[in-house]
């Protein structure tokens, strides 16, 4: 898994669009940070696909089992836990398998819903394990081909390890002499050994700041695309998901225009770029999202949603949008133009939950060393 790791990491953070490394807590191998006995899984560590997620969050269990001056409890006890697991979507409930499997007394803290990520995947969205070579040990094991039979599959196995998640948000994590205290919005503080944060990207969704961004018709996420057939659709953004959800749109029966602020995509996969200028050049080109690089990005699109005629598809790059009405959107490149429009959907992602580490004393990248924020 190492040269996987290494692949991803370098396609993920040298590709940034903003040509600067991309703000997340600092972590090392095993998911281990600067604040003693607490570590990192699933998205924070940089690699945002299904597996990867499951495999950090198994392996840091095993790296705490593997720690010399760690033994399990028989259980733990209510005023100290050995392991409280931050986030019940796919790395922390990987991680709360492997934890059962070894008897340790554990909480999951969950302060939405289990598994939340990929409950708001669209509708009928292809699932691809990607990377196939890789090989899972440990934690949830991924079959399904479709968001539907995924969250079931993913519900069946925690029903079938006997994994309930606890209700509540982390405030911050603070060490207290030998153990760790996890400090719960308006609930009892938890203690516990070893602390795993698992909360991905749940951060604010990445905004435009442009004037309008507030109306009704902006979506940060496409859940059907059927929805929008006919539609004048302006999508934002240059990374896989925009690029997918141009395509599901398009291929849906919108009148879809892409804006970027480049003039290339510099990030997103080339198999994708092919296929959104294919669609550009003939809105019946016979195309399907497949193997996404970011498997919590929105959405693809399948064959199976393509029930009426295509719609079309025009490339605005290097383009910034200045402002959005009821009516229509205003693009600027040079020159100021206004395009109708129904709907727009920003994908420019989501930020990490930076506040939550600063309040723990977590480093994060860019931001220097922890006394020097």
């Amino acid at each position: 898994m190492p040269g996987l790791l290494a692949r991803y990491t370098h396609w993920l953070h040298t590709q940034w669009p903003a040509g600067e490394v991309e703000k997340l807590p600092v972590s090392r191998e095993g998911g281990v940070t600067d604040l003693p006995g607490v570590r990192i899984v699933g998205d924070l560590t940089g690699i945002p696909l299904l597996k990867f997620s499951s495999a950090t969050g198994a392996g840091a269990v095993r790296a705490i089992l593997a720690e010399p001056d760690f033994s399990p409890s028989n259980g733990g006890t209510e005023e100290l836990l050995d392991l409280v697991i931050i986030g019940g979507g796919v790395a922390g409930m990987s991680a709360a398998i492997e934890a059962k499997k070894a008897g340790l007394g554990f909480v999951v803290l969950e302060a939405a819903e289990v598994f939340s990520t990929v409950v708001n995947f669209p509708k009928g969205k292809p699932i691809y394990t990607y990377p196939t070579e890789m090989k899972l040990d440990g934690g949830l094991q991924f079959a399904a081909d479709v968001k539907e039979g995924l969250l079931a599959e993913l519900q069946r196995q925690q029903r079938e390890a006997g994994i309930e998640a606890t209700p509540g948000r982390a405030e911050r994590v603070e060490r207290h002499d030998a153990d760790l205290l996890v400090c719960v919005q308006d609930g009892k503080p938890l203690r516990a050994r070893r602390v795993i944060i698992a909360i991905g990207r749940s951060g604010d969704y990445r905004r435009l700041g442009v004037p309008g961004e507030e109306l009704d018709k902006v979506y940060n996420r496409l859940f059907d695309p059927k929805e929008f057939a006919d539609q004048k659709a302006l999508v934002v953004g240059g990374g896989d998901s925009a690029l997918e959800t141009a395509i599901a749109l398009t291929t849906a029966g919108a009148e879809v225009t892409l804006s970027y602020r480049r003039e290339e995509f510099s990030r997103a996969k080339p198999e994708n770029v092919a296929k959104l200028n294919a669609l550009a050049s003939n809105p019946a080109a016979d195309v399907q999202v497949e193997q996404p690089k970011q498997q919590t990005a929105n959405p693809a699109m399948t064959r199976g949603l393509k029930e009426k005629a295509s719609g079309s598809l025009k490339l605005a790059l290097g383009t910034d949008v200045t402002r959005i009405e009821s009516a229509q959107v205003f693009l600027k490149n040079g020159t100021e133009e206004a395009l109708p429009n129904d709907v727009v959907f920003t994908m420019l992602g989501r930020e990490a939950p930076l506040d939550f580490f600063r309040r723990s004393g977590i480093q994060i990248a860019g931001e220097g060393t922890r006394g020097g924020w």
